[in-house]
């Protein structure tokens, strides 16, 4: 049982940090909209749709964006290297190394942590670029409603439904 917890952790982990991954790497070009009453992923906290910036402004929010933008390669390919180790510990015949499992999740959760991190910070770069009028009118939006929690799609199809009750139990004696 506690195995398959850690490789349902395991591959969780893995889908939500590629998807993490491939998202913080586009950060500055804008999503296109959903569709309407479609649920909305988390985006930058200063969201600046809709706000009239100075030229002087637009000026000094490329050069943070620019100074703070990530580099997707490398951050993809420790992203990558952590989870080859966490995919051959599960396929490793014997017993797994829970302790090392552990670590290898650990590592990505401060590497996304430190992802957040310096999102925030470049956020907090931008706030000081902007007046109170620009912050009072993002602060005024309505925020979008969040996609409810669920599991992850995968590669664009949603999971296969549960088996169903009983599925897992022996067949009954035939009379």
């Amino acid at each position: 049982m506690m195995k398959k917890a850690l490789l349902a952790t395991a591959l969780t982990l893995g889908m939500l940090t590629t998807a993490g991954a491939a998202a913080y790497a586009e950060e500055t070009a804008p999503p296109p909209p959903p569709p309407p009453g479609a649920c909305h992923p988390p985006g930058p906290v200063l969201n600046l749709d809709g706000v009239k910036l100075t030229s002087a402004q637009k000026k000094k929010i490329k050069a943070i964006l620019d100074a703070n933008r990530p580099d997707p390669k490398a951050d993809m390919a420790q992203d990558h290297a952590l989870h080859d180790q966490i995919r051959t510990l599960l396929t490793t015949p014997g017993q797994v190394d829970t302790d090392q499992l552990n670590s290898l999740t650990q590592q990505i959760g401060t590497l996304h942590a430190q992802h957040e991190a310096q999102r925030l910070q470049t956020d907090v770069q931008i706030h000081d670029v902007l007046t109170k009028k620009q912050l009072k009118q993002i602060a005024e939006k309505k925020d979008e409603p969040p996609c409810p929690p669920g599991p992850p799609m995968m590669g664009g199809n949603p999971p296969p439904p549960p088996p169903p009750p009983g599925a897992d139990a022996p067949p009954a004696p035939a009379h």
